[in-house]
Formats: structure tokens, sequence, C-alpha cells
């Protein structure tokens, strides 16, 4: 009889139930939070490297850069001055591919990522501005291409969302554009 008491009181307390069932949700819910974060920084991230590229290939569009013959370390100082509080700017991280071509149809590019899923550093490292838009045949298809290697720091997120290996994203952006004749 005294045992059914003990277990009816026992029931019938609810001191620490809160405690005890926030320990229980409290992981997932600070995860989900976390993914939620990490998510909207690297869309962040993402539109910061795009505009970036926006702004830096007018110089390019317009003819200002060939008229100041930019350089190629120039250029990346241009993009890193635009993506600098988001976006670190160390040679590994960031890889800007800038071509030339004489027409939309004769576009041709190597994609960032090879059969391994890693980053192809050879063939992203190009630049070439191209020549002004009036001159027929000339170079004045231009693409420009920007690339970031985010690393992913939510375990469950980073899993289903990196496209490297590493837990590492490749966040990209591109602008194409036809010179303007300068």
């Amino acid at each position: 009889m005294r045992r059914f008491r003990i277990l009816k009181r026992i029931r019938r307390e609810t001191k620490g139930a809160a405690a005890i069932e926030f320990a229980i949700i409290a992981p997932v819910f600070l995860a989900l939070l976390w993914s939620i974060f990490e998510t909207g920084l690297m869309f962040f991230a993402s539109q910061t490297l795009m505009h970036a590229l926006q702004v830096t290939a007018r110089d390019i569009r317009t003819g200002q850069a060939q008229t100041d013959q930019m350089t190629q370390s120039e250029y990346r100082t241009a993009v890193c001055e635009q993506v600098d509080f988001v976006l670190s700017c160390d040679a590994d991280k960031l890889y800007l591919d800038v071509r030339a071509f004489s027409s939309f149809g004769g576009v041709g590019f190597p994609p960032p990522l090879d059969a391994q899923k890693k980053f192809d550093t050879v063939n992203m490292n190009h630049f070439e501005i191209g020549e002004s838009g009036n001159i027929t045949g000339g170079s004045s298809i231009i693409l420009v291409r920007g690339f970031y290697v985010w690393q992913l720091f939510t375990p469950v997120f980073g899993q289903h969302f990196s496209n490297m290996p590493g837990n590492k994203r490749l966040l990209s952006a591109s602008v194409a554009f036809k010179n303007e004749p300068f």
C-alpha cells in the first residue's frame, strides 16, 4: 500500500520537468537554429560575390579596364574590396576566371569541379578582358566567373549541402556580357 502512495506522489511531482524537457529538445532546436543561420549566411555570401562581380565587370564592359591596362591582381583587388566584409580573399578560397570569346555561340569553358568533386585550380585562373565591342570578329564577349570555397560547420546540414570533399560548398557567381564600344 505504501508503495502505491510513493508512485502517486512521484506522478504528481512536476518540479524539474521543464528542465528535462528542455534538455531533450534543446540540441535539436539549437541545431535547427544554427542551420538556418548558416544557410542565410551562405546565401548572403553568394549574393555578395555576385554583386562584386557585377560591379567590377562594369570596368571591363565599359573599357576602363582595357584603357587602364588592368592586371589580374588589380582586378582581384577590386573584387576583394567589394567582398572583404564577408568573404576571405585568400588565394585558396576565392578564385576568379575571366574569359573572352568572339561570339555567344562560341562560348566554352571548363566546369569548376572535376570528377572527384575537387576544385580545378589550373583551369580557373584566366584573365582575358577582351576587346572593344565595335571590332567586328573581335573577342568582345566576356564571361566573368567567381568561385568561393565555403566551409560548412553544421554537421547534418553539411552532409546534405556540401558539394566538395571536406564538408565544403562551392559558391559561384557569373556575369556574361558584350563589351561596349570604347
